[in-house]
């Protein structure tokens, strides 16, 4: 058995509206990839660190500005481990669903996206429902 590898301490999971997650190995990642006008329209309602940790998104300069993302004092280990497993229960559903750290590390494993940017183990553990 290998051994996961490890994920960045800010590593960042991020919910839309349609509680389709996405994972970024970095504020910076989460920033650059987000798009203010999107953050300004609410797409984007929740992100959080893997403890839990509540973090703000924010375009203060509107929607053709930079996106901010900041921690909170807040933390919801448990908004976060229930909106993973809502998640997961889209695509998986009869099956255990992944925790946060385990969907961050399958989404965030090295060599595994394929062209169309959805990680190559995901399309392949999504394929046993196909």
């Amino acid at each position: 058995m290998t051994t996961p590898f490890p994920l960045p301490e800010e590593t960042v999971i991020v919910f839309d509206r349609d509680e389709e997650l996405s994972a970024y190995s970095s504020f910076t990642h989460v920033m650059n990839y987000l798009e203010a006008i999107d953050v300004v329209y609410g797409e984007y309602p929740a992100a959080y660190l893997l403890d839990g940790r509540v973090l703000e998104l924010t375009a203060p300069e509107g929607c053709k500005g930079p996106v901010l993302l900041t921690r909170t004092e807040r933390s919801d280990l448990a908004d976060l481990e229930r909106r993973t497993a809502r998640h997961w229960a889209r695509y998986a559903a009869g099956d255990a669903p992944l925790g946060p750290e385990e969907t961050a590390r399958l989404l965030l494993a090295p060599g595994e996206r394929s062209g169309g940017g959805v990680p190559g183990r995901l399309l392949r553990w999504l394929s046993r429902w196909g």
